[in-house]
């Protein structure tokens, strides 16, 4: 679109259309400053809809993403309010579904799970209930399998017991399991 001042206002095709804008349209400073705020908020939507293509997201992890573009703070919010309302954004379903992978696929304990979910702005009450609906005996099996793995790697290292103790701890701890759970694992194992 060029302006009477021969200033150039690159506009996407869809906002172009919405707008129903013709060759030799007279469009007042008003219009112009709409249809600019417009193009904007149709990029901001679509960078969210390419982030959310990729793999969900918390509501305040997309909001980082978007902010780290340099769009518009109240444009952003008008984006993420409208996918909020249209369920592309649901932080309860983001958070069940992250820890169901990070639990059954990457073995990982309850509380790193909780960290890193608290990392990607999730609400404490919507951790709390999604982690409560996991199992206990999912996690010890989880840390079980693991400290075996690790167990069987480090056999050929010669180290004394306690060292294997110690090495199994950390590694299990690394993984966010408690120390009780650890402990158990560890009594359970033939070191």
């Amino acid at each position: 679109m060029l302006l009477d001042n021969d200033q150039k206002i690159i506009l996407r095709y869809e906002v172009f259309l919405k707008n129903g804008f013709r060759k030799g349209d007279e469009i007042s400073e008003n219009d112009i400053a709409d249809v600019i705020r417009q193009n904007q908020l149709f990029y901001i939507k679509e960078s969210a809809y390419r982030i959310l293509g990729r793999r969900l997201h918390s509501y305040k992890e997309l909001e980082r993403k978007l902010a780290s573009r340099k769009y518009d703070k109240a444009l952003i919010k008008q984006v993420l309010d409208d996918l909020l309302s249209n369920l592309y954004l649901d932080d309860e379903r983001f958070a069940r579904e992250y820890s169901e992978e990070k639990l059954k696929k990457k073995m990982l304990g309850l509380s790193r799970i909780k960290l890193e979910l608290r990392e990607k702005g999730v609400s404490q009450d919507i951790i709390e209930r999604i982690l409560s609906e996991n199992s206990a005996s999912d996690e010890t099996e989880n840390a079980l399998k693991l400290a075996e793995k690790k167990l069987s790697s480090l056999k050929g290292r010669n180290l004394d017991k306690m060292k294997l103790n110690q090495r199994l701890y950390s590694f299990l701890a690394s993984k966010g399991f408690n120390y009780d759970l650890i402990k158990t694992v560890l009594d359970r194992l033939d070191i």
